[in-house]
């Protein structure tokens, strides 16, 4: 029988407790050794099937110890983690997060920015440097399979408390009430 297609279905597993997804505890990440390919050669935009520039730094952060890997654009500034998108807080309460010239532009990263804007927490989309990250009060991971994760520790330094930080916490709050306000959520209907 010939095969026409290929289809890569998303691998089911809780969320809580599980060890990349920390949401209480919080995360460690190392900076990968590997870039972000640029658009030019494989756009990070879509879902495509050339993940090995995504599976050589979960590899690094595997051997270090650390859940996933911070992944650099070609000029050097922070791009996303290997399998999330990635947000800070600043010292002023200004959240920041990559602009998505060289990752996906995810649903999760999406939606926080927009509660950003409803909670009325300041949120900048722009270039952000690995040097504003090691230094940020708070850094937090958004997927789909993670939600919000906080992140304790950036290539051996401590974020902000090393503890799940205020705004991180209030964000996931929000997220977590989503699914019960118009507009957010999509019933399924029952199968007969």
């Amino acid at each position: 029988e010939k095969v026409d297609r290929f289809e890569k279905l998303a691998e089911w597993k809780p969320t809580e407790g599980a060890t990349t997804y920390d949401n209480t505890k919080g995360i460690t990440l190392i900076t990968a050794s590997q870039r972000r390919n640029p658009p030019a050669t494989c756009d990070s935009k879509i879902h495509h099937n050339n993940m090995i520039n995504n599976i050589l730094p979960k590899i690094q952060a595997n051997l270090a110890g650390a859940a996933d890997a911070i992944m650099l654009d070609m000029d050097g500034y922070v791009s996303e983690t290997n399998a999330t998108n990635i947000f800070m807080v600043d010292d002023e309460g200004m959240l920041l997060t990559p602009s998505a010239d060289h990752c996906l532009p995810g649903v999760t990263r999406a939606t926080v920015i927009q509660l950003a804007k409803d909670l009325g927490i300041p949120c900048e989309v722009r270039r952000v440097s690995l040097a504003e990250f090691h230094a940020a009060e708070e850094v937090f991971t958004t997927g789909t399979m993670g939600e919000l994760t906080p992140v304790t520790m950036i290539d051996g330094r401590v974020i902000g408390s090393g503890k799940l930080g205020p705004v991180t916490k209030r964000l996931q709050e929000e997220y977590k009430t989503l699914p019960e306000r118009p507009g957010w959520a999509t019933e399924i209907p029952a199968f007969s």
